[in-house]
């Protein structure tokens, strides 16, 4: 079989039929119920909604879909471009799960060039209003301050900045420093967020340490979060970003951890949720057959902070839903290519077929493991130019 062959008579530009998403064009994979109401969570922390933050649980059988939706989200999210936005296929990223850990994959997905840009305009403001005041600090220089002009503009500047840092951010004023390196391209202050930035740069940060712990992290992130996703009236361009999302899947990895990692990465996420009061949506996913699997990994103290009913990522028990689920993974593996029909090179009614006999629960990997099996299996019947129709699915042995 020539695969080439069979990818061109298709119409497709790569293989449609994935069970771990790829990750561009996702397709929504649950009910559009489920769709709704994490779309209302997304767009309920946004600037001009409810402007709160939201703890949202999703779970589901294995294969259920709980991935594609987490994609689907992030996707949905970066074509709008107004997000910070973070996804992360399981919560242990290193080799030792930690917040800290969790925290540096973050900034990395977030990047050194789109931060650079988002806190310019804040920098720029700063130091714009510090060269403002500066001739007022001058006239109310005493004979004394007077004497030396040099150091006392170089104080009363520093105090100003600092002023205007801790009215801005008063949790982690410091935190303007390491932008201002940023805007400034200083590989330093990337360092500083990314790996471990030089003593010397610390101290021109007005820093006592780096990143170290999960405390260092958790300030980072938080401040991140709050001053970009905040509305700045003395500041055009603010929010610089409508809200953030931190999309965690593979919670019930919590169980295969050690008791300092998961609490590291539990309380970790607990302070975050806590430090964030408005502008964040926490997304996390597990496979579980109810919501009660969350009440034993996470602590009473982040439970209750739950904002919406869990989300249930049910199977595609609708015939017809189950067929349009196929249907939007081949549109997106035409890559904007025409096809004689949407369903190409199935029949609607193959489809159908597929669906129908996939056995209960009908989970999005079912269903695609299926297609893929009839596809690959009537390989030489499309190649040949033919269509595949209900008739030729019944005669694929191996469905499940």
């Amino acid at each position: 079989m020539d695969n080439l062959q069979l990818l061109s008579k298709s119409g497709f530009s790569r293989a449609p039929f994935h069970v771990v998403p790829v990750d561009n064009n996702i397709s929504w994979a649950g009910s559009t119920d489920a769709k709704n109401e994490l779309l209302r969570i997304v767009r309920e922390v946004r600037h001009s909604q409810l402007e709160l933050s939201h703890l949202a649980l999703i779970y589901g059988e294995y294969g259920s879909g709980k991935t594609h939706a987490l994609k689907y989200i992030r996707d949905f999210l970066k074509r709008e471009g107004r997000s910070l936005v973070a996804y992360l296929d399981k919560p242990k990223v290193e080799k030792k799960g930690s917040f800290h850990g969790i925290v540096k994959e973050v900034i990395k997905q977030i990047g050194r060039g789109p931060l650079r840009t988002a806190v310019e305009p804040i920098v720029r403001y700063i130091q714009a209003e510090v060269g403002r005041e500066l001739p007022q600090l001058f006239a109310k220089a005493s004979p004394e301050e007077a004497k030396d002009l040099g150091a006392f503009g170089k104080r009363a500047q520093a105090e100003s900045k600092r002023r205007l840092q801790e009215t801005l951010y008063p949790r982690f004023p410091e935190i303007f420093n390491v932008f201002e390196g940023l805007v400034e391209d200083n590989g330093e202050a990337w360092n500083y967020f990314s790996s471990k930035a030089a003593p010397a740069a610390l101290k021109a940060f007005e820093l006592n340490s780096g990143i170290e712990d999960d405390h260092d992290a958790l300030g980072a992130l938080a401040a991140i979060y709050t001053v970009l996703t905040k509305k700045y009236p003395e500041i055009p361009g603010t929010p610089v970003f409508d809200g953030a999302y931190l999309l965690i899947d593979e919670m019930e990895q919590f169980l295969e951890m050690k008791s300092d990692e998961f609490i590291s990465i539990r309380t970790g996420l607990r302070d975050l949720f806590n430090s964030c009061t408005e502008h964040f949506a926490l997304f996390l996913s597990a496979t579980a057959e109810n919501a009660s699997l969350f009440h034993g990994i996470l602590e009473e103290a982040i439970m209750v902070r739950v904002t919406a009913n869990p989300i249930h990522m049910s199977s595609h028990d609708e015939v017809d839903d189950g067929a349009r689920f196929l249907t939007e993974l081949m549109t997106y593996a035409r890559n904007g290519a025409q096809a004689p029909s949407p369903e190409h090179p199935f029949t609607p009614d193959a489809l159908k077929e597929i669906v129908e006999r996939t056995t209960a629960p009908r989970t999005a990997r079912k269903l695609i493991q299926n297609a893929n099996r009839v596809w690959q299996g009537a390989a030489q019947l499309v190649i040949d130019g033919g269509t595949i129709g209900a008739e030729d699915v019944g005669g694929i042995h191996g469905l499940t």
